[in-house]
């Protein structure tokens, strides 16, 4: 049985921190980090094998999982908080919070560089709804908190991950009843980063047969034909207007403000984002 899952948010450090926990002897990470399992199975009772088949057995380990689509809703699995109730009562979880405009630069790019997105960061803002919704992080996880309970949700801020790794992870031990100085090097760990790396077109995700032969046989060649052309590469990540930045927070507003009650927190660093990006338009 799944002990526990870091639930998001998306493009804020979760496979950073997914690396970092599986280099813990006493816990195993899912072989897939993100199986969506629950956000996408359409029966999971029926397919449970499945998913327990995913995981790395051992005596006394611990298992856990980080698929951020369990917190998209209402995009995916209405139902989520409930099943995961039903599959383990005592589940606890973790859930990273980040700048919201930032997490959506990032998330952008992603997209972009993967061949889902098309337009511009503000049309695509505008046109797509996602990027907002999963950036509703009191919304998004009080659900789980409701269901769970508060001493079960481990609430983390990006920043103070990068910043203070060594005492997040010092909490974090504590919350999940591990030993702290069991944890491999994890002062260096930066995975999945949006810019530079390799960023297979989405269409070649499930290849048919004859392409998926040449993924295993020859590794490079299936790079050179599924990697995204030019028109798709980066080599920063996009700013997005002052005027849509503005419009990002006022519509967060609450959430941000509810988010802070419930952290114990300030985040005022994310609403002075617009001002500073105001003053760099004007000093350029």
């Amino acid at each position: 049985m799944v002990d526990f899952m870091i639930l998001g948010a998306q493009k804020a450090g979760t496979t950073t921190l997914f690396q970092i926990l599986d280099s813990h002897p006493h816990i195993s990470g899912c072989t897939e980090k993100e199986p969506h399992f629950f956000s996408k199975t359409k029966d999971w009772k029926a397919e449970l094998s499945t998913y327990e088949a995913l995981y790395q057995k051992g005596e006394g380990l611990r298992y856990f999982e980080a698929s951020t689509s369990y917190t998209n809703y209402p995009i995916e699995n209405l139902n989520i908080w409930q099943d995961l109730y039903a599959y383990n009562p005592e589940m606890k979880f973790i859930y990273i919070v980040r700048n919201p405009i930032d997490r959506i630069r990032s998330a952008y790019t992603h997209y972009f560089q993967r061949g889902y997105a098309k337009e511009s960061i503000e049309k695509e803002i505008v046109s797509n709804p996602a990027y907002l919704t999963i950036s509703r992080y009191f919304s998004q996880i009080m659900p789980f908190i409701k269901t769970f309970g508060r001493e079960q949700v481990f609430l983390i801020d990006f920043d103070e991950l990068l910043k203070n790794r060594k005492q997040v992870i010092f909490q974090l031990s504590e919350f999940l009843d591990l030993d702290f100085n069991l944890f491999g090097d994890f002062d260096n760990v930066h995975a999945n980063k949006s810019i530079g790396g390799y960023k297979g077109d989405h269409r070649f995700d499930n290849p048919p047969f004859p392409l998926n032969l040449i993924k295993k046989v020859s590794p490079t060649a299936w790079k050179a034909l599924t990697f995204n052309r030019k028109s798709y590469f980066m080599k920063e990540k996009p700013t997005i207007a002052p005027a849509y930045q503005e419009m990002i927070l006022n519509v967060l507003e609450w959430e941000i403000k509810e988010l802070e009650n419930l952290m114990g927190r300030d985040f005022s660093k994310w609403r002075n984002t617009v001002a500073t990006s105001q003053e760099k338009a004007t000093q350029a």
